[in-house]
């Protein structure tokens, strides 16, 4: 299991259509040009033997710390070699008519060696290395260039090129051909404007306010620009348990995480621009593929993705299988299409417009057809259920947007269908105790109830909401982290649910216990890395991170948490 970073040493740096994973080493191991979604060039994240990388030697060199660029997504990695320093500058140009990894290296106070292996499609492809020149290689496979201040060398697979003693140094994995080091300078300064407008379409003011910009620039990294669409992770298959087979594919927009996220981010500073294209997505997606509804996830280019199949390769830490695309593809979730008539009911209570409304009420529509019916639940599992937070949730959407339906006939059925369904929940989705069960007919409680509260389907103090909070206090939580409950696998094998977490801490914050609400915060917060990412699960025990990463989801749920404290300080209840 040698050769693979843990995941919280891991960085992002991104230009909005595809990004890189590198560790605190300065190694680069994933990386997909063109796409989020695209074939990896670099993926020894999936395999230390096949995969590609990009490492900067020497070994020896000490890791003094790293920070990115005010929130842009250009990182600086500090080092230093025997007492004497140098940075290494990383990032993606943004704005630029042609794209890659950019690398900058400061005076090197010794040798620095640069070893890249290319290997296209996951690293089950050979490359073909052709030298125009002695500073610059042309990819024939992936119509790309290699391009470095310094005389680069090919051995079999590998690129070399050392930058000397006392020297500064630069590189490029792009589409061009054309890089120097005044374009390449001029390109950075370019790319630090074109983040400076993006951070002005969305901010945050009060208590934890760094680590709440450092979500948002996760966030804002995670989104395929040409569509708006936002990325549940960056990656694919890193595994909810080291070793075991719980590894998918999360480099989609999934349209419960889309909707999550877009409903955290509408309730604190934003300009609108994220929240139309949100909508706007949604509304090209069902056109592109004719739906009368969305479906649980679509490419970032707005198109279904029905291809998962399992690629030959052995897993980060020997964790198989390794996916492509996601077999949930063809699941029913109700509370997918439940949770974007969430999201746009904030979006037109915020801003007043009912942008796209013919597309939206045709999912309010579509879900009073087909509420009835058992789906996938908000963990996807393959056994269907009537889960209790899918007719939850589902409830809850209607009833937000009834009132900016005009036609009052439509309206009144809205409402009529959304009282059908609490009566559902009452008569059926209840355990002995009173609680609220995981799905109709069940005695377990699981964590998405939590955002029952937020969502304003019931009160924090009501008796159903009681006994489900203190069934979870008893059975999932362990140092004010949670886990969450699932019916194909038992979950106290996997780590703490981040999400979830952040679900309680906002739910105790609606409730006035902002002392519980805040070491949730701080709690979740402890297993953020040095750059503020968070990963879907942790093993609280070893602290190691789990699953795909960074985990927008995550991010989304942390802020939510954080604004829900804030508005709770200031005696404000942030329930919608």
């Amino acid at each position: 299991m040698s050769g693979y970073p843990l995941i919280k040493d891991l960085a992002v740096i991104s230009d909005r259509h595809t990004c890189a994973l590198l560790d605190n080493n300065g190694r680069i191991y994933w990386y997909c040009p063109d796409r989020f979604d695209g074939e990896a060039i670099l993926s020894s994240l999936l395999d230390a033997e096949k995969g590609g990388f990009w490492s900067v030697g020497p070994a020896e060199k000490t890791f003094l710390g790293r920070q990115f660029q005010d929130r842009s997504s250009i990182l600086h990695t500090y080092f230093s070699m025997e007492g004497k320093g140098f940075t290494l500058t990383d990032f993606m140009p943004l704005g630029m008519e042609w794209k890659g990894i950019c690398r900058k290296f400061s005076r090197v106070p010794y040798a620095v060696l640069n070893e890249v292996k290319l290997k296209p499609n996951y690293g089950l492809e050979e490359e073909e290395f052709i030298v125009e020149s002695p500073n610059l290689i042309r990819l024939k496979r992936s119509g790309l260039w290699l391009c470095a201040s310094h005389p680069l060398s090919v051995k079999g697979d590998l690129i070399s090129f050392t930058i000397p003693k006392d020297e500064e140094g630069w590189a490029s994995l792009t589409d061009s051909a054309e890089i120097t080091r005044e374009l390449l300078n001029d390109s950075m300064d370019i790319t630090l404007k074109n983040w400076s407008k993006i951070e002005s379409l969305v901010n945050y003011h009060g208590p934890f306010e760094n680590q709440v910009r450092n979500s948002l620039r996760a966030l804002q990294q995670m989104i395929y620009e040409p569509s708006g669409g936002i990325v549940a992770a960056a990656t694919t298959s890193l595994p909810e348990v080291i070793g075991g087979e719980r590894n998918y594919d999360y480099r989609f927009v999934w349209m419960r995480d889309a909707a999550l996220i877009t409903s955290s981010l509408t309730q604190i500073i934003t300009t609108g621009e994220l929240e139309r294209k949100f909508i706007s997505f949604i509304a090209g997606a069902m056109d592109k593929n004719n739906e009368d509804h969305v479906s649980c996830f679509y490419g970032i280019d707005q198109t279904k993705r029905l291809d998962a199949k399992e690629i030959p390769l052995s897993g980060y830490m020997d964790s198989q299988p390794v996916f492509v695309g996601n077999p949930a593809a063809k699941q029913f979730q109700l509370d997918a299409e439940a949770n974007v008539l969430i999201a746009c009911s904030l979006i037109y209570n915020k801003f007043g417009k009912r942008t796209n409304w013919e597309t939206v009420s045709r999912i309010a529509d579509y879900i009073c057809k087909n509420w009835e019916r058992k789906d996938n639940g908000i963990w996807e599992e393959e056994q269907q259920q009537h889960y209790t937070s899918s007719k939850a949730f589902a409830a809850r959407g209607l009833e937000l947007l009834a009132p900016y339906q005009e036609d009052k006939a439509l309206a009144k059925r809205w409402l009529d269908n959304a009282a059908l369904i609490r009566e559902f929940i009452n008569k059926n989705c209840k355990t002995t105790n009173g609680a609220y069960a995981i799905y109709a007919g069940s005695e377990e409680v699981d964590l998405s109830a939590a955002l029952f509260v937020a969502f304003g389907f019931d009160q924090a103090d009501s008796e159903p909401m009681l006994a489900t909070i203190g069934q979870l206090e008893e059975k999932y939580c362990e140092n004010n982290l949670y886990r969450r409950h699932l019916l194909e696998f038992d979950s106290t094998k996997e780590g703490a649910f981040l999400a979830g977490s952040c679900w309680m801490a906002h739910y105790y914050a609606i409730a006035g216990d902002l002392d519980k609400s805040k070491k949730i915060i701080e709690a979740v917060l402890g297993f953020s890395n040095d750059l503020g990412y968070f990963s879907e699960e942790v093993d609280i025990a070893s602290g190691q991170m789990l699953g795909n990463f960074p985990q927008t989801f995550v991010h989304s749920s942390f802020i939510c948490a954080v604004n829900g404290y804030k508005l709770a300080l200031q005696g404000e209840n942030s329930a919608v």
